[in-house]
């Protein structure tokens, strides 16, 4: 008898785990999966392709009914660049309005519901083609629908999760977790953007306090001449240009600067190209370097630093990274335990509080560091100045550092992610097994499975949008 319903019960518990597995429960903000983008090349949609994309329209199957989904359509030309709407590279001539194969599809997995009875449809409907959401750590799925239509697909009061404010000068992305405005630099009389963050407020629907808690973002460093005798600093002040392209869009925003120092006698230092994909949660930034010669052979060393240093507004939280997981009371001063800061290279840091969270983990490309090192380094001392700053002085002060001696020709990356998610603060402590699961949104992306294809989502991933 106990025999017999052992062998029920697991068969019961098969049962079970696979229902689980094909109707997966909705995803909360405290699951990594909720905090993950959906790009699907449109290739798999074949009987999609040339329909004009306002006869498109996504949906999931919740208790029993169509649910419409906020999305969007990123055009791409037949190269695979992106095709930006603003900016004075923009390239909207390119669009034709149609689902082309080279084009991506674009909705946030949170919104991914139940596997829908077979032949419903939307009203109006023709087709639904399912999309199939699997995700391999706990091997649960969710589906969502492109729904074709003859005509125009039925407009859907959405409210879009990404937005966008551009004003001669002002440059503000605003998100359900967030905004930031970005720094600015002037030609003159004339503005243009960068995508340097000059103001961040965490918002009190994301367990933030809607103060700005950012200094600025600083890009800082020197070149050093003739063995060290001629030292040139670099900052964000120095670098020109910014945002030349972009694209708004209810889902994400994509963006692609061109920038460059300005050394003194006016001399104008190498292009670097920086595409961001701003979603929701995440901030996916690539940055590209072009070294058409060897630095060394007239550059005794040069320094790069890229962090952000803290508003006063900021005192109270904490600071933690992969290596100092201890973490750190940010308060303006150096206690004993900062003065002994671990400057090994960090995966991530993260800065954490009433005022909400911030996570980033920044990767420079293996080849800076064949003749050169990278470590992260950590201040939080406010009678420290290291101008430009809104503020004045070093408060949470955090920043990865790279040494150069030498760089053979050629195309270097700088590729950046960060988050600010929903409620992450524990007074009690650093909530770790969160932070690696928002980190394997790259190392282990949803699989989407259409028309019997399977695909890798590139969605949380960071790569570059324009040609340089």
């Amino acid at each position: 008898m106990n025999k017999r319903l052992s062998h029920l019960e697991r068969t019961l518990f098969l049962i079970l785990l696979f229902y689980q597995m094909a109707n997966a429960s909705p995803l909360t903000p405290q699951q990594a999966r909720y905090y993950e983008p959906v790009e699907i090349p449109a290739e798999v949609f074949a009987s999609a392709l040339g329909l004009p994309l306002k006869n498109l329209a996504i949906y999931s199957w919740e208790n029993n009914n169509w649910k419409p989904i906020l999305f969007q359509v990123d055009e791409r030309t037949s190269e695979g660049n992106f095709i930006f709407t603003n900016g004075v590279q923009a390239n909207p001539e390119q669009a034709n309005q149609r689902l082309d194969s080279q084009d991506l599809l674009v909705f946030m997995a949170r919104e991914a519901g139940e596997k829908a009875p077979q032949g419903e449809l939307p009203a109006g409907a023709y087709e639904v083609i399912p999309i199939e959401l699997i995700d391999p750590v706990r091997s649960e799925s969710w589906w969502a629908y492109l729904a074709l239509f003859p005509g125009p697909a039925p407009q859907a009061e959405l409210k879009p999760i990404s937005q966008l404010i551009s004003k001669p000068n002002l440059f503000r992305f605003q998100f359900p977790t967030y905004e930031y405005d970005c720094l600015i630099n002037y030609d003159g009389q004339k503005s243009l953007p960068t995508i340097l963050i000059n103001r961040l407020r965490i918002l009190p629907e994301a367990g933030g306090n809607g103060k700005n808690i950012i200094d600025r973002q600083k890009i800082r460093g020197r070149i050093t001449f003739l063995g060290g005798l001629i030292k040139i600093p670099i900052n964000e002040k120095i670098a020109q240009g910014g945002i030349v392209a972009y694209k708004p869009g209810p889902v994400r925003v994509l963006t692609h600067s061109v920038m460059y120092p300005v050394f003194p006698l006016g001399i104008k230092g190498p292009k670097f190209y920086i595409d961001t994909i701003l979603v929701d949660t995440l901030t996916l930034t690539y940055i590209t370097m072009r070294v058409p010669f060897d630095p060394g052979f007239f550059i005794h060393d040069m320094t790069l630093s890229f962090g952000m240093d803290l508003s006063p507004e900021a005192k109270g939280m904490r600071y933690y990274n992969s290596v100092n997981q201890q973490g750190f009371l940010i308060d303006g001063k150096m206690d004993e335990a900062e003065k002994n800061f671990d400057p090994t290279k960090d995966k991530w840091r993260l800065i954490t509080g009433l005022q909400g969270t911030q996570i980033i983990s920044t990767h420079f490309d293996p080849k800076f560091l064949r003749n050169g090192k990278a470590f992260s380094t950590y201040n939080d001392d406010e009678n420290t100045a290291h101008p430009p700053e809104n503020f004045p002085g070093d408060i949470g002060s955090a920043f990865d550092t790279l040494v150069i001696k030498s760089l053979k020709p050629g195309t270097y990356y700088i590729r950046v992610f960060g988050c600010v998610p929903y409620n992450f603060y524990n007074p009690q402590g650093l909530n770790y097994q969160m932070v690696q699961s928002l980190l394997s949104l790259q190392s282990s992306p949803l699989i989407i499975k259409v028309n019997g294809q399977k695909i890798t989502n590139q969605g949380a991933l960071a790569r570059p949008l324009f040609p340089p």
